[in-house]
């Protein structure tokens, strides 16, 4: 069983790795933000793992080294730093999604997480509770998340916003979901067990190796698969064009997304709609059919609300937003 878990383990690295990847690759191609979160996300929780294997590796090596009170001080330094790098990631990621562009709502709550991290560490002697202390600091802050999400969601009175954030519940249900089994794992395993080690049948656990956080992982790696799945093969097929489509309708609701964040009229989407497709102002004005001048004076206050100085500026800045 024990050779089980190793492969359970090499899958979550792999798993973070191509989940990197393929974030990496949609960034790059759409210069998103949400995508480079995710690669930023991924990475770190790769190195959270690494660190596991580490202890693994160096417990057949030199075991004395292992439990040294050093190494292992340095270790959950380590790990505070690689779980808040996936933590908020992920609430960068939502504050995008939700648009919330205030800094201290995006700065404020990692650096809680890394100080009450620090402080469970090094102000509660070396035990059960403290460890199970360390490690659910971070299943409280995914929690938070999510109702903070949660709390968006009931607290907005705009139908199109609602209906953006309703779409996501069936990705924060598994994620409360996980993050439930994950406390639970971490009660049973450091607060009734109390040891490093504990048996559930065959199978020997470590109670430091969450395998619900590693489901958990699973579980954001597809979901970021797919959305860079869709973007690539998106930009693939037809780099800014709007057409008919499977695809045309997740492009409407990024526009719609777009205009609302920035405050456009329903004609001035449109007209941006029309100009991300590669259309020059007489082409948009004949399309629509109205004056030549209308279309300018809707470019204009396109360029004025979003900061944009030109097309060029104005589809880079749509990309990253999506």
């Amino acid at each position: 069983m024990e050779l089980l878990l190793f492969y359970e383990m090499i899958l979550t690295l792999l798993a973070s790795c191509l989940a990197a990847a393929a974030c990496l690759s949609a960034f790059l191609v759409g210069r998103s933000k949400m995508m480079l979160y995710s690669f930023t996300g991924f990475l770190s929780y790769f190195f959270d793992v690494v660190l596991v294997f580490q202890d693994v590796f160096m417990e057949h090596i030199d075991a004395a080294f292992v439990h040294d009170g050093t190494y292992l001080l340095v270790r959950s330094f380590l790990v505070i730093f690689t779980g808040a790098g996936f933590l908020v990631s992920l609430w960068l990621i939502i504050c995008e999604y939700v648009g919330d562009t205030r800094e201290a709502m995006r700065i404020v709550p990692g650096l809680v997480f890394i100080g009450l991290s620090e402080f469970v560490l090094v102000g509660f002697p070396d035990s059960g509770f403290q460890r199970f202390a360390f490690y659910t600091l971070r299943s409280v802050f995914l929690l938070w998340m999510l109702c903070a999400a949660t709390m968006r969601f009931l607290r907005t009175k705009d139908e199109f916003e609602r209906a953006r954030l309703w779409r996501k519940r069936w990705i924060a249900a598994t994620l409360v979901v996980l993050g439930a089994c994950i406390v639970i794992e971490d009660v049973y395993g450091f607060l009734i067990c109390d040891t490093p080690y504990f048996q559930i049948g065959p199978v020997l656990i470590s109670s430091e190796r969450n395998y619900a956080e590693n489901v958990l992982l699973l579980a954001c790696a597809f979901f970021a698969c797919r959305d860079a799945a869709r973007m690539l093969l998106m930009r693939f097929h037809e780099p800014t064009a709007i057409k008919d489509g499977p695809d045309d309708e997740k492009m409407r609701e990024n526009l719609l997304a777009y205009a609302r964040r920035y405050g456009l009229s329903a004609r001035e989407r449109e007209v941006l709609g029309q100009a991300l497709s590669g259309k020059d102002n007489q082409n948009i004005a004949s399309g629509m059919g109205i004056a030549l001048n209308t279309v300018k004076v809707h470019m204009h206050n396109i360029f004025k609300k979003t900061g944009c100085a030109n097309r060029k500026e104005l589809s880079q800045d749509f990309w990253k937003r999506m």
